[in-house]
Formats: structure tokens, sequence, C-alpha cells
């Protein structure tokens, strides 16, 4: 009985992983993320995630093409989210 509540918990952690892992965005050590609505910035490090700086809304209009600005992967299915400047997103 305690072996089949094992088994089963560990299939249950398993599957949630896997879930979790295909709803986002595949990252790598050194990867930048700006979290946009707070304007900070994190770097991704091979013991976590580091926040390095606050940017200002000039800096958040200029960001490279290869920042991270999301770490979930686009879902048809999420609400959508309206932004400041009429700017209508999926969360």
């Amino acid at each position: 009985m305690i072996k089949s509540i094992a088994t089963a918990f560990a299939a249950l952690l398993l599957s949630a992983s896997a879930l979790a892992q295909s709803s986002s965005v595949p990252v790598k050590d050194f990867d930048v993320y700006v979290d946009t609505p707070t304007g900070f910035v994190f770097v991704k490090l091979p013991a976590g995630w580091k926040f390095v700086a606050r940017l200002d809304e000039a800096e958040m209009n200029r960001l490279p093409g290869t920042v991270l600005t999301s770490l979930l992967l686009p879902d048809s299915d999420a609400p959508m989210v309206a932004r400041q400047g009429g700017e209508t997103v999926k969360p």
C-alpha cells in the first residue's frame, strides 16, 4: 500500500514537472529577463536568478531582441490583459 502511494506521488511530481517545463521558455545561463511591469532586470546565473537593475521607461523602450520579457510560452487560451498605452497582450 505504501509503495503504491509513493509510486503515485512520484508519478504526480514527474507529470507536474513536465507540465511546468512544457509551458515555460527554455532559459540558458546568463540569459537576461526584464519584468515589464516593474522594469526589474534579472540575469540567470548557474546558481539561479539574480536581480541586477531597474530600468526607466526610456530604457524599457530600447530593449534588445535577445532580452526575455516573458518566461511562459504564448498560450492561446490565456486571458488577454490591457497594458498602459492601449496595448493588449497575453500575460
